[in-house]
């Protein structure tokens, strides 16, 4: 810690230009994302290996009285060949159609997980360009509205002009979800609700016997449908919405859409038994008297009707996060948010539903969790994503003892137990490769990392150039108005970029935090938002010396004898313009 000047006072001023509150222990404010690099070998860890163990004790006691439900869970890190952990229950009542064991190869229905797949095809689909609105690729559309009995306008016609594919693919359409235009489409007798008998039923869901719609039933009654919302207004969850995408693919492409998802998806991650057709009975988790195993799904293919084992899902979850469908730029831009829900924690993507995690680390930050959840009848799953410990986790379940929630349950589990565990995994192999002392004699600098308990990434607990305390003078490089303000605390912490380069460079950045953490919070308690104050995004490379930040440290990796595998030797000081070497571990 340092002190500048500044009047506590102040900080009411400054904190919304500097302050940070209640966004990690001890109010630290990192820059969102991983705050330090992923560990390659976690599953060679101790506190990993407890971590896994104890948790097959309690999935094992939870799923252990499960007569008729079947459950997978598998969880790996892309940097190992094998899970980190692997989980199979086989209920002693199962359809004897189906499996009689289960494990990693048996297929499950994935529900809506398929939306992951229907986005990914026409991100890959050359011709495709997802900020088009649909009608370029589908001008049809606009003859919907003809369906119509009486005059249109914004409330009873969709404006298909303004839906864009990204609309589609992120539920932000505006559009109905499904293609059935009456509840009595359902089983259920609606005449005790007082509805008079339905005139103009569809009577195609796909649901447990009913025909699955097909493409001319689209075309001859959605127009019929009122829009929910304008496009881009809000959220609305829309089956029909990956329909249409599936469509898109389709006209640009010239090909079914099976076919393109095969070339495009299947076969270049390896998912040799992911299909939209129904597989061998004998490979699938059947639970008694399932109907929802073999039930078409017509026009919802797209948004919810592949079949997949935790095998699949893993090689697919993996070729995410290691670039091998998109380049890094855009697995990055698709990997984000698109809007809001009405929950604090939770976001919609393209079609992901990101959730944020708290306090499940030692450094208690933000950390996201990019989940696709899918129910199809007694089939409930959900694929998880943690980008920020190349983690990857497939849940899948089919029988009458799961449901949707029980699944989440399962998510938030898995991750409590694995993440805090990788996580140390991943300090402890930081500190063999950044943490330490570094030093140049000739230019009376120094700098030491170390790795404290107190806040995330590495704390900088000493940072001299050429005889100046960096720390203790950063408020004045921001500002000259902190020249006549009485004494701040600082502390300055240093995060991943990452940015890699040749000869094994990586770039780092310095996040400062200004005031003790009760400062911060008094300057925070004003604000009527959560977390207002915390604002690592609008401070880093403001301060810059003939183009050099001075928050920009660039670490200079090498195998070295002396610390073992790769390791820090040097850092580049890049503003400061200096380079210190490694003196002490």
């Amino acid at each position: 810690m340092a002190q500048v000047k500044g009047p506590l006072g102040a900080l009411s001023i400054l904190a919304a230009l500097f302050c940070n509150v209640f966004a990690s222990k001890n109010n630290h404010c990192p820059p969102l994302g991983p705050v330090l690099p992923a560990p390659t070998s976690p599953s060679s860890h101790p506190d990993v290996q407890v971590a896994t163990a104890t948790l097959g004790q309690v999935i094992n006691a939870t799923t252990g009285t499960f007569n008729a439900t079947a459950v997978s869970i598998s969880v790996k890190s892309v940097h190992e060949t094998s899970p980190l952990f692997d989980f199979h229950h086989t209920p002693p009542q199962l359809d004897p159609r189906g499996a009689s064991l289960i494990d990693a190869s048996t297929l499950y229905r994935i529900g809506s997980v398929t939306k992951v797949f229907t986005v990914l095809t026409a991100l890959k689909t050359s011709g495709i360009r997802m900020e088009d609105p649909i009608t370029k690729y589908l001008p049809r559309l606009r003859e919907l509205k003809q369906q119509k009995n009486g005059p249109t306008d914004h409330i009873t016609a969709v404006d298909w002009d303004d839906v864009t594919l990204h609309a589609l693919a992120s539920h932000m359409g505006g559009i109905g979800s499904d293609l059935v235009t009456d509840l009595a489409s359902f089983p259920v007798d609606f005449t005790k609700l007082g509805l008079p008998p339905a005139r103009d039923v569809l009577g195609c869901v796909g649901f447990q016997g009913i025909e699955a719609c097909n493409e001319t039933d689209f075309w001859d009654n959605f127009g019929k449908r009122n829009p929910v919302y304008a496009p881009y207004n809000r959220p609305l969850y829309s089956n029909t919405a990956f329909f249409l995408l599936s469509l898109v693919v389709e006209s640009v492409s010239g090909m079914p859409f099976d076919d393109v998802i095969q070339s495009l998806i299947f076969d270049p991650a390896g998912m040799a038994s992911t299909s939209f057709a129904k597989p061998d009975d004998k490979l699938g988790a059947i639970s008694v008297g399932n109907l929802d195993w073999s039930t078409p799904m017509g026009i919802e293919n797209p948004a919810g009707g592949l079949y997949s084992n935790t095998k699949d899902l893993l090689a697919f979850a993996e070729s995410i996060l290691t670039n091998k469908f998109l380049s890094p730029a855009q697995t990055r831009r698709w990997l984000k948010p698109v809007t809001f829900t009405s929950s604090l924690g939770t976001f919609v993507g393209a079609p992901w539903e990101i959730v944020r995690a708290e306090n499940i680390t030692s450094d208690e930050r933000l950390v996201e969790l990019y989940t696709k959840g899918g129910d199809d009848g007694a089939y409930h799953v959900m694929l998880v994503l943690v980008p920020d410990y190349d983690l990857v986790a497939v849940i899948l379940t089919a029988g009458p003892e799961s449901s949707s929630g029980f699944v989440q349950a399962l998510a938030s589990q898995v991750v409590a137990a694995l993440v805090p565990a990788i996580d140390t995994a991943g300090q402890h192999a930081a500190a063999a490769t950044y943490v330490g002392t570094y030093a140049d004699a000739a230019t009376n600098s120094t700098l030491t990392l170390a790795l404290d308990g107190e806040g995330p990434g590495l704390a900088i607990t000493h940072w001299s150039v050429r005889g100046t305390d960096v720390p203790a003078h950063w408020l004045n490089y921001m500002s000259a108005l902190a020249q006549a303000l009485p004494p701040i605390q600082v502390s300055a912490r240093l995060y991943p970029a990452g940015l890699e380069g040749a000869g094994g460079r990586s770039a780092w950045r310095v996040g400062v935090d200004l005031g003790t953490p009760e400062d911060i919070a008094r300057g925070n308690a004003g604000l009527v938002w959560a977390q207002g104050s915390c604002l690592a995004w609008a401070l880093m490379d403001r301060v810059v010396y003939e183009f050099g930040p001075l928050d920009e440290i660039i670490f200079a990796l090498e195998r070295s004898e002396s610390y073992g595998d790769v390791t820090a030797v040097s850092v580049e000081l890049v503003g400061f313009q200096t380079t210190l070497r490694r003196v002490e571990v």
